[in-house]
Order: structure tokens, then sequence, then C-alpha cells
């Protein structure tokens, strides 16, 4: 399974805000579907946006063919973060740290450049984060 980091936001709501403080001073580029940036920090938009995708999109529908349409919010929701949100939630960033994507580079970078500042400590829940200190001193 892996070493995975989870960052937690204090406040699930502020997952918007800081992706868009993260796009326009670090630089990331995120992709968007449907009209919905997939940032750093899952927003419920992004959820939202994937379960219309799982329940209306022909592509969608084929990616969980043995479930029964329309999937229920808690349904998916227990599918794409596990159980005991095990992987997360609205408003956290997952990644594995046992075996970095190349894909997660660049926003580890932006996050640790993130980690020196104040904003840092206003928007993360330090406590709540997992394997957050590993995440910021791994060397890419």
């Amino acid at each position: 399974m892996g070493t995975y980091s989870i960052i937690y936001l204090r406040k699930p709501e502020m997952a918007t805000e800081v992706n868009n403080l993260l796009k326009e001073n670090y630089n990331i580029e995120y992709e968007r579907y449907n009209g919905v940036d997939y940032g750093v920090f899952f927003t419920q938009e992004m959820f939202d946006e994937d379960l219309r995708f799982v329940n209306e999109d022909e592509d969608g529908k084929a990616d969980l063919p043995h479930f029964k349409r329309p999937i229920s919010k808690e349904t998916y929701h227990s599918l794409l973060f596990g159980p005991e949100n095990v992987f997360g939630d609205i408003g956290t960033y997952c990644t594995k740290i046992s075996s970095i994507r190349e894909e997660d580079i660049e926003v580890i970078k932006a996050l640790q450049k993130f980690s020196k500042t104040p904003l840092f400590k206003k928007y993360i829940d330090l406590r709540r984060s997992k394997n957050l200190k590993r995440l910021l001193t791994i060397q890419s």
C-alpha cells in the first residue's frame, strides 16, 4: 500500500481559496473539467463534478459499471475516500510519499515553499495532517 501524506486544511471550505493562492503564487497549472479547476486540495466542486461524471457521462458510467445509477453522494464519498476517510476528504491533499509520482513533484515543491510562509499555519491543520514533515523534507 505504501506511505501517504494527507494535508488537512483547517476548514474544508477554504480549499478553493488555497488552490487559487497556490496557482497564483507558485505557478501550478490545474486541469479544468466542465468549468471546475482540479487543484491541489480537493474541493466540494470537484466532488460534485466527479459525482455528476460517474452518474451522467458515458465514460463515467464505464468507470464503475457494477454500481446501479445514480450513485448516491454517500456511496461515492465512501468509494472515493475509503473507510474512515483514510485517503482524505473535502479540503485535503493526499499523495503517496513512499514512491512519488512525476506529476506530484511540482505540487510538492510548491507546498514546500508555501510551508515557509505565515499563511501556511493559517490554512493548514498541522495537528491533523499526516506525514507532513516527511512530505516537506522530500528532496526532488
